[in-house]
């Protein structure tokens, strides 16, 4: 048997199987609700926010019905060079599901280069963890002045379902296919991401920021996190809302 009729074989019993479990599965609840609360608050300790709206390119690109929140956090300060800035957001799809994607795709759209990936796990107390993947990345901006320097940031994101979570795309999407097989769940995920600047080579009156390296700026993040996470997402939370079928 040549190499081609076997890969033709392996995707027809593939296909076959995928057909079986698709009929051998109950049936799906459509109404599932969202693993997130989509309103971020406008404190945590030691930083207040501002609220953003979705880009415009954003809400043209993406279903109707996806929901957005969006904010800026800063340290409690008057101090404009020493604040530090971290812009969160949520996207959470609708009723298509193309509204979630790999934020590696956007990311080199707006210009910024990857320069190294990684997976981190933060603590959240009471023996949970919560995966997230790290994306270190950098561009050049121009400065009043006329000067190009690089900006570096680190990018922080997962993917939130109605009671998982991931940092991996291929993950998400083994684990859409085995809970709606499996148990039932069609899961409304949403996308969670953190960028905060690493401004170690640029003065306070250049970046308005204080100066902090890229480990800093990972550690302010994390941080931000483990605050942040347990007062939107449900997982976290001690006392979740009830899902709501939408």
């Amino acid at each position: 048997m040549n190499k081609f009729v076997l890969r033709c074989f392996i995707l027809a019993a593939l296909a076959a199987g995928a057909g079986a479990l698709c009929r051998l599965a109950p049936p799906v609840a459509g109404g599932n609700g969202a693993g997130v609360v989509m309103e971020l608050p406008a404190t945590l300790p030691g930083m207040v926010s501002e609220a953003r709206d979705p880009d415009p390119v954003e809400r043209k690109l993406l279903p109707a019905d996806t929901q957005f929140a969006k904010a800026v956090y800063y340290t409690r300060t008057n101090d404009a060079a020493r604040r530090d800035a971290v812009h969160c957001g949520i996207v959470l799809s609708g009723a298509e599901r193309r509204s979630i994607h790999r934020p590696e795709v956007c990311l080199q759209g707006q210009g910024w280069t990857l320069m190294e990936s990684r997976v981190r796990s933060i603590q959240m107390g009471g023996g949970r963890e919560l995966r997230v993947r790290d994306l270190y990345i950098r561009k050049n901006i121009t400065l009043k002045d006329g000067t190009q320097k690089p900006l570096r940031a680190h990018y922080f994101y997962w993917f939130a379902g109605q009671d998982v979570t991931t940092p991996e795309h291929l993950e998400r999407i083994w684990l859409t296919l085995r809970d709606n097989v499996t148990r039932g769940v069609n899961h409304r995920w949403a996308y969670v991401s953190a960028l905060a600047l690493v401004t170690d080579n640029f003065t306070p009156q250049e970046i308005g920021e204080r100066p902090r390296d890229s480990g800093a700026t990972a550690d302010l993040l994390e941080t931000f996190i483990r605050e942040l996470a347990p007062r939107f997402q449900k997982s976290f939370m001690d006392n979740p809302p009830v899902a709501v079928a939408n």
